[in-house]
């Protein structure tokens, strides 16, 4: 028997045994087999596909491309700039999304990827921060309620409803933040702008704000010199400061001016104040068991106590149920009649240790700072808690003040009628040889 080429490759040839006895025979095939053999080569493709669908959602998420790094992510209306998701578990477990969003934005919607059951879309409610002055943006918090058994570890945000995903951020989030404080004592520096100079104040802070006991300095950077970045990068590497940067002038015109008038080109104060020291609160919740509120050229120094510890201790004792408390603001002015020390002239920067001489108490100019309990409030403005949960307490010059380094000096108020305070003298023996090390490791004179 013959078989042509032609024919052997839709043919196969079979053995069959009967009784000992072996025969061959020409088995005739169309080229079915060979399609029932592509038809299950597809199904097992297909079954690989589904089982790999089927997975939970993290092991996809490893790789989207657009996982968001860092604060002030925009989204693409154009109108929102994300800052962080945090987890709140304090009245119900929800996802809190700290945002800036300009007054026209009324919809939001949560993304959660369920690692049992994938995506699941949730509408955000819209908690506005409300202060009272003024911009198109504001500082807001987007609330998204978790779904029941929802294990996730990531979360997107936007602002239409949309099938396609692929492009809005993606934010990992933890959701077990409680634990042991690695903090006592944080203090939150809201945004160094403006190309920022001042490093021997920078020093001078940080170095008191240490001896005072806190564990950590949270600082938003938008702008700084070469000589603070120096400095910024001592104290990060030194495990004190944390520092996270602020590019908000790279999506909004930014002000310095507190409140918004009609015809003012800038959508935001301060470069975003509000928001930075919201988002300081939420950073440092379980992780400080005391935050303070303040900007650079401010010191809350106690009164009757060396330090923070001995000064907070005393008045949670006394008042047991205050979650904040509020210090007068008191502006400290350099004079010539003050002498400080001489040893830092060749630095950048204003000496705390020449401002020995105070202004008469001015409320409308010096507003008080504050300390607070980061687990007892929801929102704060700049001088006040927006939305506490427990008492406020505002101090009268009885326990502390806020040293104030100001340079710009009330036009109404003469010098001769200045007030000799040299409280800030208390700390030189101790401040003025830490500052000298730090000065001649970083800017040695030549």
């Amino acid at each position: 028997m013959q078989i042509t080429n032609n024919q052997m490759l839709c043919r196969s040839q079979t053995f069959e045994i009967y009784s000992g006895k072996v025969s061959i025979h020409d088995e005739k095939m169309s080229c079915s087999l060979k399609q029932k053999f592509i038809a299950c080569n597809v199904l097992v493709l297909f079954l690989i596909l589904l089982f790999y669908l089927l997975q939970p959602q993290d092991a996809q998420i490893s790789y989207i491309s657009n996982i968001a790094i860092g604060p002030l992510i925009p989204l693409q209306d154009n109108k929102t700039l994300i800052i962080a998701p945090y987890y709140d578990p304090r009245e119900s477990s929800l996802i809190r999304i700290l945002a800036i969003v300009h007054h026209t934005v009324n919809n939001f919607f949560c993304l959660f990827y369920c690692k049992q059951f994938g995506y699941v879309h949730v509408a955000a409610e819209i908690d506005i921060v409300q202060d009272e002055f003024g911009f198109p943006y504001e500082t807001a918090s987007l609330l998204c309620r978790i779904p029941p058994d929802c294990d996730f570890n990531y979360i997107s945000v936007y602002t239409n409803r949309t099938k396609d995903i692929s492009q809005i951020p993606v934010f990992e989030i933890s959701k077990h933040p409680m634990g042991p404080f690695s903090a006592n004592f944080t203090v939150c520096i809201s945004a160094l702008f403006g190309k920022f100079d001042n490093a021997l104040q920078v020093i001078q802070a940080i170095e008191m704000y240490k001896l005072l006991g806190a564990s950590r300095v949270t600082i938003y950077n938008t702008s700084c010199s070469d000589n603070v970045d120096k400095v910024l990068r001592h104290y990060f590497q030194e495990g004190v400061v944390e520092v996270i940067p602020w590019p908000i002038d790279k999506y909004l015109k930014t002000s310095t001016k507190w409140k918004y008038v009609k015809g003012l080109d800038s959508e935001i104060g301060y470069y975003g104040q509000i928001a930075s020291l919201n988002d300081c609160i939420y950073r440092n919740m379980f992780k400080s068991e005391y935050v303070f509120l303040n900007d650079i050229d401010e010191i809350i120094i106690p009164l009757q106590y060396w330090d923070w510890p001995t000064l907070m201790s005393n008045l949670q004792k006394r008042y047991p149920h205050i979650n904040v408390f509020r210090f007068e603001n008191l502006v400290f002015l350099s004079s010539e009649q003050a002498s400080g020390s001489k040893l830092w002239n060749h630095i950048p920067g204003d000496n705390i240790l020449q401002r020995l001489y105070r202004e008469p108490i001015n409320i409308t100019r010096t507003p008080p700072k504050i300390i607070i309990n980061p687990r007892k409030v929801i929102h704060t403005s700049i001088h006040s808690v927006i939305k506490p949960k427990g008492n406020i307490r505002s101090d009268k010059r009885q326990d502390a003040i806020v040293f104030h380094g100001k340079n710009t000096r009330d036009e109404n108020i003469l010098e001769k009628d200045w007030i000799k305070d040299d409280l800030i003298l208390r700390y030189n023996r101790s401040l003025v040889p830490k500052v000298n090390d730090v000065v001649q490791k970083l800017f040695p004179k030549d």
